[in-house]
C-alpha cells in the first residue's frame, strides 16, 4: 500500500482502479500527483552512468530457459535493498504496484503491462521465480561477479582508493528452518570495505556456512586481501584496519612486504600487549590527552596516550612495530587498551585516529542489521539467503556512491527520454488511486467534462491541496 503525501501529513492507500475511475467519471478526484519519483530517477540515471546494469547482464545464469534475463532479478534485490522490504512477498505489493517505479528498475512497457509469462498471476514475475533463480547460485559465484563489479567501481569511483585505508570486519547471521524440514543455518559474512569521504563503502565479502565451533575470520580476510590486490592492483589498500579477530603475526609481516601496512589490538593474553602496559607504567612515560571514544553515555572517560617504539616480543611478526596504549580513566575504574601498526612514520594520534575509524564499519553494521534487514533474512534457502545479503552489502556501497554523485551536483546525465520521469499520473479518491497515462486522464476528463466544470471549485482547490499549496480563498 504506496502511502501519499497531502500537504504535512501522509495517509496510506489502496490500488482500485475500477473505483477511482468511476470517482473522475463523476468528476470527483482527491488529487493528482506525478507517478515518477525524483530520486529513482536519479538513481537509475547513476547505475547506467557506472554500466552497473551491464554488470548485472553478465550475472552468472546456470539456467537452461532463460525467459527473464538475470539483471531483472539483480536489480529487483537491488531495490528490495534500497526500500528496505523486508520480505520477497512483499516485493510486489511494493515495487510492482507502479509502472513507473518498474521502468526506473529497466522493466519495458511490454514487460511492465504483460509480465514474462502469459499465466502469471503477477507483473512483471512472482517471487517463487525469484527465489528459485538465486537458489540455483552458488556464494562463490556471488564473489567472483562482486570482485570484477568492484574493481570497475575502484576504477571509475576514485574516492574508494584516495586514502588506500581498507576495513575488515566479519558479521554471523542466522537463518531460521523453514518448511518442508528446511535446515536453518549460520552465515559468516567477512567484509572488506574501504573508507573515503568520512563513509564506508562495502566492496568485497565472503560467505562461509558456520558450524559450531568454527571461526573462519582469518581464512576470509587473507582470501578477501588478496582477491582485492589481483583485482584492483597494486596500491589501492595501503593500509588496513583490523580487529583482534585477525590477528596473524605472519600474515601481518606478509602484508608489510607486500607495500600493505596494518593497524591492530591486541588481545590482554598477548605477552606484546603485557609489555606494552608494563612500558607505559615506567616513570619516564610520557601521555598525551585525545578525543574520549564515541559511546553513547553521559559518563565518557578522560582519554590518554602512551606513544611506544620499538616493540619486538611479537615473535610470530617478523617486522618491527610501533604502537600506542589508550587509558581511559573513568569515574570508578580504569580501562587500557594496546595497539600496534607496521607503518612506523605514524604519529601516536594518526594511530587513535584511524583506530577510531576502525568502528565505522561497527556503526556501518548497526545501520545494516537495525534499518537494512542484514540480520534477518528471513526463512529461505540458503543460497538466497546468500544472495539477500550480498545485494544489501552492494545497495548500502551504490546508495552512498549515488549520495556523494549527487552531491557533487552531478543531476540529469544524457540518457533516453525513456528513462525521464512523470510519464504516469497518480489520481487518488478517498482511500485509493490508480496509475493514468495521460492521455488516458484527459480522455476521462473529456468525455465528462460537464461533472468535471460542476464541480470545479472542489477539485482545484484539491489539486491545490496536493500540490502543498494553501486552498484558494472563496469569493466573496
Amino acid at each position: 500500500m504506496p502511502a501519499r503525501e497531502v500537504g504535512t501529513n501522509w495517509s496510506l492507500v489502496t490500488e482500485d482502479r475500477a473505483a477511482v475511475i468511476s470517482a473522475l467519471k463523476r468528476g470527483e478526484c482527491d488529487g493528482l500527483l506525478p507517478a515518477a519519483s525524483e530520486f529513482m530517477d536519479r538513481f537509475a540515471d547513476f547505475l547506467h552512468a557506472q554500466r552497473i546494469m551491464s554488470f548485472f547482464e553478465q550475472f552468472p545464469d546456470g539456467r537452461e530457459r532463460r525467459s527473464i534475463g538475470a539483471e531483472f532479478f539483480c536489480i529487483t534485490l537491488v531495490y528490495k535493498s534500497l526500500f528496505r522490504i523486508d520480505s520477497m512477498a512483499k516485493i510486489g505489493p511494493v515495487l510492482f504496484h507502479s509502472p513507473d517505479v518498474l521502468r526506473r528498475m529497466d522493466f519495458n512497457v511490454r514487460q511492465v503491462n504483460e509480465g514474462f509469462y502469459q499465466s502469471d498471476g503477477q507483473r512483471p514475475f512472482n517471487p517463487e521465480a525469484l527465489a528459485d533463480f538465486f537458489a540455483a547460485i552458488d556464494p562463490v559465484e556471488l564473489e567472483q561477479h562482486q570482485l570484477a563489479l568492484s574493481a570497475h567501481l575502484v576504477k571509475h569511483c576514485p574516492v574508494l582508493t584516495q586514502s588506500g585505508t581498507a576495513v575488515l570486519d566479519a558479521n554471523t547471521i542466522t537463518v531460521p528452518p523453514g518448511h518442508f524440514e528446511r535446515p536453518g543455518g549460520q552465515v559468516k559474512a567477512c567484509v572488506l570495505a574501504m573508507r573515503g569521504a568520512g563513509q564506508l563503502f562495502p566492496l568485497l565479502w565472503d560467505f562461509t556456512l558456520r558450524g559450531p565451533g568454527e571461526d573462519a575470520d582469518l581464512t576470509q580476510g587473507k582470501q578477501l586481501i588478496a582477491a582485492a590486490t589481483d583485482a584492483w592492483g597494486p596500491g589501492a589498500i595501503r593500509r588496513v584496519l583490523l580487529d583482534r579477530g585477525f590477528l596473524d603475526g605472519g600474515w601481518i609481516s606478509e602484508l608489510k612486504s607486500e607495500g600493505i601496512d596494518s593497524i591492530i589490538g591486541l588481545r590482554d593474553d598477548m605477552d606484546l600487549h603485557e609489555d606494552m602496559l608494563g612500558l607505559s607504567r615506567l616513570q619516564d612515560a610520557q601521555w598525551e590527552a585525545a578525543p574520549p571514544p564515541r559511546l553513547h553515555r553521559q559518563d565518557l572517560p578522560e582519554r590518554h596516550l602512551c606513544h611506544l617504539t620499538d616493540l619486538e616480543t611479537w615473535s610470530a611478526c617478523t617486522v618491527p612495530l610501533q604502537g600506542i596504549v589508550i587509558r581511559d580513566v573513568y569515574p570508578d575504574r580504569v580501562k587500557y587498551q594496546c595497539l600496534v601498526t607496521t607503518d612506523l612514520g605514524m604519529t601516536p594520534r594518526q594511530l587513535h585516529d584511524y583506530n577510531r575509524d576502525r568502528w565505522s564499519i561497527e556503526e556501518s553494521f548497526m545501520d545494516l542489521t537495525r534499518y537494512w534487514n542484514l540480520n534477518d533474512p528471513g526463512s529461505c534457502r540458503l543460497n538466497v539467503a546468500h544472495a539477500l545479503i550480498h545485494f544489501i552489502f552492494m545497495a548500502y556501497t551504490l546508495l552512498h556512491l549515488f549520495d556523494l554523485h549527487d552531491a557533487e551536483g552531478h543531476r540529469r546525465l544524457a540518457v533516453d527520454p525513456a528513462m525521464l520521469g512523470g510519464r504516469e499520473i497518480t489520481a487518488y479518491w478517498q482511500g485509493h488511486y490508480t496509475i493514468l497515462l495521460p492521455s488516458q486522464l484527459i480522455a476521462i476528463i473529456l468525455d465528462h467534462y460537464e461533472a468535471w466544470q460542476a464541480n470545479r471549485p472542489q477539485l482545484m482547490a484539491a489539486l491545490r491541496f496536493c500540490e502543498g499549496q494553501p486552498p484558494a480563498r472563496a469569493p466573496d
